[in-house]
C-alpha cells in the first residue's frame, strides 16, 4: 500500500464516528416484551460522489432490534441486497424484500445493506461542487499538487423531489478538514473553523429548505483535498421543540397580527380622517372667538342704549308721578264747582224776576273768593290737560324684537349652507347676477349626471323643464334665499345659525317684559285720554266765564247795560248746571281710573327702569369674566384642537412604519416557511419517514452521509490499480479498511 501523508483522510475522521455510532456500536439489548412487538429499526444511507457532486455508489443499511421476532419485512426497490449479519437468504419480490429466521436461532440485532440511488434522488437537496485556481475555473481532476488559491464552491439547492417530512425536518452539516501543515492560508465565509491539533476543520450548517453556497479558499504551494463530507439529518433536538411550538403557534399568531393590523389600519384611517376635521373645529372656535370679539367690543353700544332707555322710563316716571295728584284736584275741583255752581244756580234763579235780589246775589257772587278761585283753577289746568292728552295719544305700543332667521326651517339652513358655500366660488366665477338661476343650473347637471341625461339625449330641453318644475326650482329658491342671507354678513348669519335656539329664547324674555310693560301703558292711555280732553273742554268754558268775571267790574252798569245778556248767562247756567249734574259721576270715575292707572305705570314703568338698571348692571359685573373667561376658553380649545390635529398628522408616518413592522414580520415568517428555509415547519416530534418507502413503520433514527471524491497527486496511480485490482469484500470489510485508514490517519498527528 502506498504510504499516504498525515491525516491524508481527515474527513473519514467524522464519518468513522457516525457508522460507530450508527452501525458498529451494537444497541442495547431491549428488555423481553413477549410476542406481536414490532421491530425496530435504524436508518443510514451512505453515499459517495465524485468531484462535482454525481453519485457513483449508494447504499441503505438497516439495523433491527428483532425484539423476538422471526420475520422480518421491509418496503423499497433495492439493486441487491446484502445480509450483513448472518447467512439468512432475503425473499425479494414487488419491492417487499422479507428476512424468515429460524425460530430457535433469529438474532436479537440484524443489519443488511440495500444498494440503491433512490435516496439519493429524493434527498432534500441537490449537491454540487466547482473549483477555481486563482479565480480561474479549474476541473477537479487538474488541481492536485497546484500552487496558488483553490476555491472551492458548494452549492446546495432546496430540492421539489423531497418529502415535506425531509424538506421541513433535515439539517445538513458539511464538513471539511486541512492540515495547517500543508495549507498556507485558509478562508470559509459563514463557517465555524476550529483548529485541533494541526487539523483546521471547517464546518458549514444548513437549516430545512435553506439555499445555501459555502466557499473555502485554501492557499497552498501542493493542493491537495481529502473531498467534503455532507451529514443529512432530521432535527430532533429537545431544544426544538421550542421552535415546533412555535409552528405549532404560528397560524394562530398570523391571524390574531393580521386582526391586529387590520384594526390599527381601520384606527389610523379614522386619525387621519379626524385631521381635517379637527382642524375645521378649530377654524370655526376662531370665528366664535371673532364673534365674541365683535360682541366684547358692541357692548358699549348696548350699555349706552341701555342708560338711554332707562333715562327715557326714569323721565316718564317723572311725568306720571304727579298725574295722580292732579287728578286728585282736579276731582276735588269738579265736586267744589258743581256745589257752587249749584248754589249759583238756585240763587239766579230765584232772583230771577227781582233784578234787585238778583244784582245784589251777583255782586256777592262778584265778591265770592271761592268760585273766581275755582274758575281761575280749573282754567289753569286746560294747557296742562291739553299736553297730556298729547301725549297719551301719541303714546305708541312698544315694538317687539325678533330673530332674523324667525320662522325658517333651521335644520334644513344647517344642511343646504355647506352645498351654499360649495357653490359660491362657482357663482362668482359665472358671472351670473341670479345665484337663483345658477342653483337652478348646478341642480339640473347634477340630476342629470345622475340620471345620464346629456345633451344629445332625445327630450333634453323636456327633461330640463320638468325637472325644474317638479321641485328643482323650489330647491334652487331655498338655496338662494339661504345665499343672501349668508353672503350679507357671513360670519353674523353663521352665528345666528349655530345660536338660533338660545337667541330665540332671549328675545322671547325680552318681547315678554317689553309687551307688559306697553301694555300697561295702553291701559292708561286710552281712559285717561278720554277723561282729560273733557276735562280741558270743561275748563275751556271755565276760562271764559272768568273772562266775563274780570270784565264784569261794575256789576251794576252790567246788569243795567246787560239785563237780557245776564238773564242768558243764567239760563246757561242752569244749563251748565245740569250738564255738570249728569257728567259729574262719570267724570270722578274717569278721574278715579285715571290717578289709579298713573299710579300704576308709575309704579311699573319704575320696576322696568329698576330691571334694566339690574340687568345692566349684571352684564357689566358678569361681562369681563364672561369676556375672558370665553376667550380663554375658546382660545386654549383651538390650541388643544390643532395640537391634536398636528399629532394625527402624524398617522401617515405611523401607518408607514406600521406598514414597514408588517412587512418584516410576514417577511420573516415567509422567510422561515418555505422562501429561505422551513425553520419555523420543524417539528421535532414527528415520526420520521424511512429513506426506501413510507409504507415502513418511522425508523428510531434516519442519517445520510455523503462524501465526495478526493483530489491527490496519486489519484491517477489508486485508479489504475483498482482498475488491475477490482474492491472484494463485503460492506463491512471496506467499512473496517475504512476505519484502518482513519485510525492511521489520527495516529499520523502525533509522529
Amino acid at each position: 500500500m502506498i504510504q499516504q501523508p498525515r491525516l491524508r483522510r481527515p474527513l473519514a475522521l467524522a464519518t468513522a464516528l457516525a457508522l460507530a455510532s450508527a452501525c458498529v456500536v451494537p444497541a442495547a439489548a431491549a428488555e423481553p416484551i413477549g410476542d406481536g412487538v414490532t421491530p425496530t429499526c435504524d436508518e443510514a444511507y451512505y453515499a459517495t460522489l465524485d468531484y462535482y457532486g454525481n453519485l457513483t455508489e449508494g447504499s441503505v443499511v438497516k439495523s433491527y432490534i428483532l425484539n423476538g421476532a422471526d420475520t422480518l419485512t421491509d418496503h423499497g426497490t433495492y439493486d441487491q441486497v446484502v445480509n450483513l449479519t448472518d447467512h439468512t437468504e432475503p425473499t425479494v419480490q414487488n419491492g417487499v424484500t422479507t428476512f424468515r429466521f429460524d425460530p430457535d436461532s433469529a438474532p436479537s440485532h440484524f443489519y443488511f445493506e440495500g444498494k440503491t440511488a433512490a435516496p439519493f434522488e429524493t434527498l432534500p437537496w441537490t449537491l454540487s461542487i466547482h473549483y477555481t485556481l486563482n479565480g480561474v475555473p479549474t476541473k477537479a481532476e487538474d488541481l492536485a499538487g497546484k500552487t496558488g488559491v483553490v476555491d472551492i464552491t458548494v452549492d446546495a439547492i432546496p430540492s421539489e423531489r423531497a418529502s415535506e417530512y425531509a424538506k421541513n425536518n433535515y439539517t445538513l452539516a458539511a464538513m471539511a478538514l486541512f492540515n495547517q501543515d500543508d495549507i498556507l492560508s485558509l478562508e470559509a465565509p459563514g463557517a465555524q473553523v476550529q483548529l485541533v491539533g494541526n487539523l483546521r476543520t471547517v464546518l458549514f450548517l444548513a437549516f430545512p429548505g435553506e439555499e445555501q453556497h459555502f466557499t473555502i479558499r485554501v492557499g497552498t504551494e501542493d493542493f491537495s483535498f481529502g473531498g467534503m463530507t455532507f451529514m443529512m439529518v432530521p432535527a430532533t433536538l429537545s431544544q426544538l421543540e421550542e421552535i415546533s411550538k412555535l409552528s405549532d403557534r404560528k397560524d394562530e399568531l398570523e391571524e390574531d397580527y393580521h386582526k391586529l393590523s387590520d384594526s390599527l389600519d381601520t384606527l389610523l384611517d379614522a386619525f387621519g380622517n379626524m385631521e381635517g376635521s379637527l382642524y375645521a373645529t378649530a377654524n370655526g372656535l376662531d370665528q366664535l372667538d371673532q364673534a365674541r370679539g365683535t360682541i366684547s367690543s358692541g357692548k358699549g353700544a348696548i350699555y349706552d342704549g341701555t342708560d338711554a332707555l332707562r333715562e327715557d322710563l326714569a323721565g316718564i316716571a317723572a311725568l306720571l308721578d304727579p298725574v295722580a295728584e292732579q287728578v286728585r284736584s282736579a276731582s276735588q275741583a269738579v265736586t267744589d264747582a258743581k256745589a257752587v255752581l249749584n248754589t249759583m244756580t238756585d240763587t239766579a234763579l230765584s232772583l230771577q224776576g227781582q233784578l234787585e235780589d238778583m244784582e245784589d246775589a251777583l255782586e256777592n257772587l262778584e265778591d265770592s273768593d271761592d268760585v273766581r278761585q275755582l274758575i281761575h283753577d280749573a282754567a289753569g289746568m286746560k294747557k296742562s290737560l291739553q299736553n297730556l292728552e298729547k301725549a297719551l295719544d301719541s303714546l305708541d305700543r312698544i315694538p317687539s324684537v325678533s330673530s332674523p332667521l324667525e320662522g325658517q326651517d333651521i335644520d334644513a339652513i344647517r344642511e343646504n349652507l355647506p352645498r351654499v358655500k360649495a357653490m359660491e366660488p362657482g357663482f362668482r366665477a359665472s358671472g351670473m347676477d341670479s345665484f337663483y338661476e345658477y342653483a337652478c343650473e348646478v341642480l339640473w347637471q347634477q340630476y342629470a349626471a345622475q340620471k345620464g341625461i346629456t345633451q344629445e339625449t332625445p327630450g333634453y330641453d323636456q327633461y330640463r323643464q320638468a325637472f325644474l318644475a317638479g321641485g328643482g326650482s323650489e330647491a334652487a329658491k331655498g338655496l338662494a334665499t339661504i345665499y343672501e342671507s349668508w353672503s350679507s354678513d357671513p360670519e353674523a348669519f353663521e352665528f345666528l345659525l349655530d345660536h338660533s335656539d338660545t337667541i330665540d329664547d332671549l328675545l322671547d324674555q325680552l318681547n315678554t317684559t317689553t309687551s307688559g310693560v306697553s301694555d300697561a301703558l295702553e291701559q292708561v292711555a286710552g281712559p285717561t285720554a278720554a277723561v282729560v280732553g273733557r276735562l280741558a273742554d270743561l275748563c275751556g268754558d271755565m276760562d271764559e266765564l272768568t273772562d266775563l268775571l274780570e270784565d264784569a267790574d261794575d256789576l251794576s252798569a252790567a246788569i243795567r247795560h246787560s239785563s237780557k245778556r245776564l238773564r242768558s248767562i243764567l239760563d246757561s247756567t242752569d244749563d251748565l248746571r245740569t250738564i255738570l249734574n249728569d257728567y259729574e259721576p262719570t267724570a270722578q270715575e274717569s278721574l278715579k281710573t285715571l290717578e289709579d292707572l298713573s299710579v300704576t305705570a308709575a309704579a311699573t314703568v319704575r320696576d322696568s327702569e329698576q330691571l334694566v338698571s339690574d340687568a345692566e348692571a349684571l352684564l357689566k359685573t358678569s361681562g369681563t369674566q364672561l369676556d375672558a373667561g370665553t376667550k380663554q376658553t375658546l382660545s386654549g380649545l383651538a390650541a388643544a384642537l390643532r395640537q391634536a390635529a398636528s399629532g394625527l398628522a402624524t398617522t401617515n408616518e405611523v401607518k408607514e412604519a406600521k406598514g414597514s413592522i408588517n412587512s418584516i414580520i410576514e417577511d420573516t415568517w415567509d422567510e422561515h416557511t418555505g422562501d429561505i428555509d422551513n425553520l419555523l415547519n420543524m417539528d421535532a416530534n414527528a415520526e420520521a419517514i424511512s429513506l426506501t418507502s413510507p409504507e415502513n413503520p418511522a425508523p428510531q433514527s434516519i442519517q445520510v452521509i455523503i462524501r465526495s471524491q478526493e483530489i491527490k497527486a496519486e489519484e491517477r496511480n489508486a485508479e489504475e490499480t483498482a482498475e488491475v485490482k477490482p474492491g472484494k469484500g463485503t460492506f463491512w470489510s471496506r467499512v473496517a479498511q475504512m476505519f484502518k485508514d482513519f485510525w492511521a490517519a489520527i495516529t499520523g498527528v502525533f509522529h
